[in-house]
C-alpha cells in the first residue's frame, strides 16, 4: 500500500511528510515512561511547547483511530508493546490482499482440511461443559440442538463475546463458570468501536478534481490516505496502487461511539459530507457518482460485539492471565490474547499458533 498521508486541515489540504514524524517523536519519548499510565496522562505530562502542542491532537487522533481505544482507558506499556511488535516486522509498511481478507480463510481452511480437520459452519455455541481432559460443547445449527465432545478446547470467542451477558445473544455460558482470574482479565480488558464504510463508485471521480488551497492546479490521482479532523468520518484512504474506483472511510474509538447511535443511511450521509468538505464539493456532486456502499455493525453483531482489542492501564498482567489454559483442557487464543500484536490480524494467527503449541505439548506429556 501507499505510504502517502496527506492531512486537510483549516480548510486546506496538504501532502503532511510530518505526519509520521510527529506521532513517531511522542511514541518515542513514551518508551521512557516505566510505570503504567493513561495516554492521556501520558500527553498531558509533556512539555507545552508549540511544535508539541501541534503534535498532541495528531497522536490522539492516531491512537483512537488505529487502536479504535479511548486515550483516557489504553495504557502506554501496552502501546509500547505494540510498537516494539511492529518495528520486529516493518510494521510501518501496510500491504492489502488484493481479493480482501478471505483468501487468507480460505488458504488455511484447504490447509487444515488436507490435515483431516473436520469444520461446522453455521453452528451457534450456547455452552461450554468442561472438566479435566473433558469438553462438551452444547450448540444449534438450524434450531436443531447438537453436541460435540473432545479431551481438550481452544477458545478464540472475541473479547465482546466472552464479556457479554448470559441473556444476551451469542453469549456462551461456561460449566462450571470460568475461575476468578479469568472472568477478572475479561471484564479489565478493552474492546475497541470502529464504523468502516466502504464506498464504490463509477469512476474515481476525485482524480479530476484539484486540490483546495494549493494555488496549484494539483489532482488527487496519487491520494493514499487523508486525514480531515473537521470531517466526521475522519480518515480515508484510496486502493492505491490500484486505481480502483473505491474509497474506504474509517473512524475508531470515541468518534466511532458517537456514530454507532445512527442508522446506515444516517452514516451515508456523514460519509458523503466528509468526502464533500475534503474534496471541496457538495455532497450531492460525491452522491452522484456514487455506485454502492457497504458497511458492517460490528458492535451490534452478537458473534463480535465490537472491533478489537486494546489494553488498559496494567493491562498486560491482565492479558497474559487471560491467555493462560485452564487445567490443561480450556486453552486461549484469538487476537486479545496476542502480547505485542493485540487487534490484529497476525496476532490471531500467532495466537492460534501458540495455543496449538499448548495443545501438543500438553498431549505429549500425557
Amino acid at each position: 500500500m501507499t505510504g502517502r498521508h496527506w492531512y486537510f486541515e483549516n480548510g486546506v489540504l496538504s501532502k503532511s511528510p510530518d505526519f509520521w514524524a510527529n506521532i513517531h517523536q511522542l511514541l518515542e519519548q513514551m518508551k521512557s515512561v516505566e510505570s503504567d499510565r493513561s495516554f492521556k496522562d501520558y500527553l498531558d505530562s509533556l512539555p507545552h511547547d508549540p511544535e508539541t502542542e501541534r503534535a498532541k491532537p495528531i497522536a490522539v487522533r492516531y491512537v483512537e483511530g488505529f487502536h479504535a481505544a479511548r486515550i483516557d482507558r489504553i495504557g502506554v506499556q501496552g502501546l509500547i508493546k505494540a510498537n516494539e511488535a511492529a518495528e520486529q516486522i516493518d510494521g510501518d509498511k501496510s500491504f492489502r490482499l488484493l481479493r480482501g481478507y478471505s483468501d487468507v480463510s480460505q488458504w488455511l481452511y484447504q490447509k487444515a482440511k488436507g490435515h483431516g480437520v473436520i469444520f461446522q459452519l453455521n453452528t451457534v455455541v450456547d455452552e461450554v461443559r468442561w472438566k479435566r481432559d473433558a469438553v462438551e460443547l452444547v450448540c444449534r445449527s438450524d434450531d436443531v440442538s447438537r453436541s460435540f465432545s473432545a479431551s481438550k478446547a481452544i477458545i478464540t470467542l472475541p473479547l465482546g463475546v466472552l464479556q457479554a451477558g448470559k441473556d444476551q445473544q451469542g453469549a456462551v455460558r461456561f460449566v462450571p463458570e470460568l475461575p476468578g482470574e479469568k472472568r477478572d482479565a475479561v471484564r479489565a480488558l478493552e474492546m475497541g468501536h470502529v464504523v468502516r464504510i466502504v464506498l464504490h463508485f463509477h469512476e474515481r471521480f476525485w482524480e479530476e478534481l484539484h486540490i483546495p488551497g494549493t494555488g496549484a492546479k494539483k489532482s488527487f490521482s496519487q491520494l493514499g490516505f487523508i486525514h480531515c479532523p473537521e470531517a466526521p468520518i475522519a480518515t480515508w484512504w484510496t486502493m492505491l496502487p490500484e486505481h480502483a474506483p473505491q474509497l474506504v472511510g474509517w473512524v475508531g474509538g470515541p468518534a466511532a461511539e458517537g456514530l454507532m447511535s445512527q442508522d446506515q443511511e444516517e452514516i451515508l450521509n456523514r460519509a458523503l459530507e466528509s468526502l464533500g468538505r475534503i474534496f471541496g464539493v457538495t455532497a450531492n456532486y460525491v452522491r452522484n457518482h456514487l455506485a454502492n456502499s457497504f458497511m458492517h455493525d460490528w458492535q451490534r453483531d452478537p458473534f463480535t460485539r465490537g472491533a478489537y482489542s486494546y489494553l488498559p492501564v496494567n493491562g498486560l498482567a491482565v492479558q497474559l492471565a487471560l491467555s493462560q489454559p485452564l487445567d490443561n483442557t480450556l486453552f486461549f487464543a484469538g487476537e486479545t490474547t496476542s502480547v505485542g500484536n493485540i487487534g490484529t490480524v497476525h496476532g490471531a494467527i500467532q495466537s492460534g499458533r501458540r495455543a496449538a503449541k499448548e495443545v501438543i505439548g500438553t498431549n505429549s506429556r500425557e
